[in-house]
């Protein structure tokens, strides 16, 4: 399968944005209301923000920068369908860290820096 375990590193403008469509399918949800005899009424599918993904455990714990403008996250995408290219395209143009694809190595390096990490 041609399923990848990566990281991405969200401007906070990008991480409080809806996620691509091409990860709709993997992230998106369903709510449901209730009537009084407890069948459902309604269905509402949620097509969420990055963040609301993430705290819905869709993707991994998210690591905020000092300054709170970055936050990287980690999720299993896919390039088959089009997921990865979805999210590369969120940093056309920008520089690096913003919205940057990243490997667990990068990921940790980056997390472990001064834009993360206080020096003493």
């Amino acid at each position: 399968m041609a399923h990848y375990e990566l990281y991405i590193c969200l401007k906070k403008d990008t991480y409080e944005s809806k996620v691509p469509d091409a990860l709709k399918s993997k992230l998106q949800w369903d709510e449901y209301e209730y009537g009084d005899d407890g069948e459902v009424t309604k269905t509402t599918t949620i097509h969420p923000t990055w963040k609301e993904a993430v705290f819905k455990g869709f993707l991994g714990s998210p690591r905020v920068s000092l300054d709170g403008s970055l936050i990287i996250v980690k999720g299993e995408f896919s390039l088959l369908k089009g997921e990865l290219t979805s999210m590369i395209a969120l940093g056309d143009s920008l520089a690096y860290p913003n919205n940057s694809i990243l490997t667990k190595s990068e990921a940790q390096t980056l997390a472990n820096g001064e834009l993360f990490t206080v020096n003493n």
